[in-house]
């Protein structure tokens, strides 16, 4: 998977052109896409859709998209690249800011499970009072699946207190121009920096 520069809401507006969403190189093999003067090494090599659920904005209500997404195969090592927008959390349902939100309200905020599922998830039923989808975002952490960039010493056993250490990283990628702005927004910000 090769994240691009841009954010999902700007790739859903304005779709990017197999040219301008084409891998300047290939992570397999490491080679250039496109030489000057030789054939394109990595050619277009369809569409897919997926899914990305959870709010758009920091404070907005969740909802869940059908992202058109690129895809390209390199013709010297065979690999076939996903190129999605720089918020698409890989392996994941939901965008890398919904779920940093999510483990910001579990661990900063001490919003219980249920409450945390009604602000990210857009499916409105469950048979559960709490959400299963948090305790595997905290294990997919310590595993290093998941913000890698929390080092694996800040593993706690509870998961609040790893959700809080997650926010807290996170939120440290945020931009300086959101600074002062409520938590929730700060988080949101990071997380989409992050790519």
């Amino acid at each position: 998977m090769v994240h691009s520069a841009t954010e999902c809401k700007f790739w859903l507006s304005k779709p990017p052109s197999v040219d301008d969403a084409r891998p300047a190189r290939c992570p397999g093999c490491d080679g250039a896409g496109r030489e000057v003067g030789r054939a394109l090494m990595i050619v277009g090599h369809g569409r897919r859709d997926r899914q990305q659920r959870g709010p758009q904005v920091a404070d907005g209500t969740p909802v869940t998209l059908v992202v058109a997404i690129r895809r390209y195969r390199c013709r010297r090592c065979e690999a076939v690249l996903t190129v999605v927008p720089r918020d698409v959390a890989p392996r994941r349902h939901y965008s890398r800011p919904a779920i940093a939100l999510a483990l910001a309200r579990l661990g900063l905020l001490g919003e219980p499970a249920a409450t945390v599922r009604r602000a990210i998830s857009p499916w409105r039923v469950s048979a559960t009072p709490g959400w299963r989808t948090l305790r595997r975002w905290t294990q997919a952490v310590r595993e290093g699946r998941l913000f890698p960039t929390v080092a694996a010493s800040s593993a706690t056993t509870i998961d609040r207190a790893l959700a809080r250490r997650i926010a807290q990283v996170v939120m440290g990628h945020a931009p300086p121009t959101v600074r002062g702005t409520p938590v929730l927004a700060q988080v949101f910000a990071g997380a989409v920096a992050m790519a």
